[in-house]
């Protein structure tokens, strides 16, 4: 299982809209710069659904980035498991950002 041995970690972080509902996922990287931890914000109030969905959903998809030696084998459970539209793009949160960490692991364009 990944432990941090110090409390800083390089990260990036980009905003996205889903459904009208803007948030912005900061990604944390280890040593050898791989995704370890997954933070989503929103602007919402401080105890909304919404606020509250985001912090649950950091804390599920940093728990399986942790708990697998390759992250990319995680990514790929997730995103199989994640709810698409007939398009095939992610209808969740979760899914849009399990996509965008697969396509880039520093969620570059």
């Amino acid at each position: 299982m990944y432990e941090p041995t110090n409390n800083r970690r390089m990260g990036v972080t980009r905003r996205y809209d889903l459904d009208n509902n803007k948030f912005y996922v900061n990604v944390q990287y280890d040593k050898l710069m791989l995704p370890r931890v997954v933070k989503i914000f929103s602007d919402m109030k401080s105890g909304t659904q919404f606020h509250d969905m985001c912090i649950d959903l950091s804390l599920n998809i940093t728990e399986r980035l942790q708990t697998r030696k390759d992250p990319q084998r995680a990514l790929k459970v997730m995103a199989s498991a994640a709810p698409r539209r007939a398009d095939g793009t992610a209808s969740t949160i979760q899914g849009l950002i399990v996509d965008e960490l697969i396509k880039s692991y520093y969620l570059e364009n």
